[in-house]
């Protein structure tokens, strides 16, 4: 079975069209390669169709298709992509590829300006979701930022409540359906709280309450327990910590290297006792 190619439609799959679905499956049943006129031809489609099959799928031609399509399974590759390291290198480049295509450059720029004009930020996240939370933590309270990570039911509904004003709230949860976290953000909306809300679900109730929404990348048919599903958490953060140095290069880089010291003290005396 060509295992590359299979993969990648397979991520794809829920997004494409019904003719490219057609498309789809011809290489999925392992049938002939062809040139695009006689694919065209033979499933009654146009080449256009077929282009557009290839892009949604992250290649750039028919040409490409064609070379993997022949080539990855029996090329010198084929122990690569067979491999538990070819599995994770196509799955994270699909993450990292959907993350880049689903966020926008402007609701990034927004939640960067957001947590750098704020000093208190309250991270809400269950699960995997709190885990990204530490890298957050991480990342920012080396900028000076007080990171507090919150991360189960009980204590985002009381955090809810004692939220001050000029806070910042962000909520990380790809699916976006957790019944207890909007009820929580509901509490919010009598307080001047920004939100920023960072979630794989564009119609998820949460964005009636966010100031911001970063719709990333979700784990849907990859996640397998193989891949760690916070990824598309930690593209986000990564996304909006690069802004933010891109922005306030030179206030950062002061606040960085202060924090950098730190660091190596601590790491000095650690190795010294």
């Amino acid at each position: 079975m060509n295992d590359y190619i299979d993969l990648i439609i397979g991520a794809n799959f829920e997004k494409l069209t019904e003719v490219e679905k057609i498309i789809a499956q011809y290489f999925l049943d392992q049938k002939p390669a062809l040139g695009i006129q006689e694919l065209s031809k033979k499933l009654n489609v146009s080449n256009s169709s077929i282009t557009r099959f290839c892009k949604k799928i992250g290649l750039s031609n028919y040409k490409e298709l064609v070379y993997l399509y022949k080539n990855s399974v029996s090329s010198v590759d084929k122990e690569l992509v067979e491999s538990s390291l070819g599995y994770i290198n196509l799955n994270y480049g699909l993450i990292i590829k959907a993350a880049c295509e689903r966020l926008s450059i402007s609701e990034i720029k927004k939640a960067a300006m957001l947590i750098q004009g704020s000093r208190i930020i309250h991270f809400w996240g269950l699960g995997y979701n709190a885990f990204a939370g530490e890298d957050f933590k991480f990342k920012f309270s080396r900028l000076g930022k007080v990171v507090n990570i919150i991360k189960d039911k009980q204590s985002i509904n009381m955090a809810a409540h004692s939220v001050q004003s000029g806070d910042l709230v962000v909520i990380s949860t790809l699916s976006g359906n957790s019944q207890s976290m909007i009820e929580a953000v509901n509490v919010l909306k009598t307080k001047k709280v920004n939100v920023v809300l960072i979630t794989a679900n564009n119609a998820t109730e949460l964005k009636d309450f966010a100031t911001v929404v970063c719709v990333t990348s979700a784990m849907d048919k990859r996640d397998t327990g193989i891949i760690s599903p916070q990824i598309p958490v930690l593209l986000t953060i990564d996304a909006i910590y690069s802004e933010i140095l891109t922005m306030y290069h030179e206030d950062i880089l002061k606040s960085w290297v202060k924090s950098e010291q730190i660091l190596k003290e601590e790491k000095w005396m650690k190795d010294y006792e």
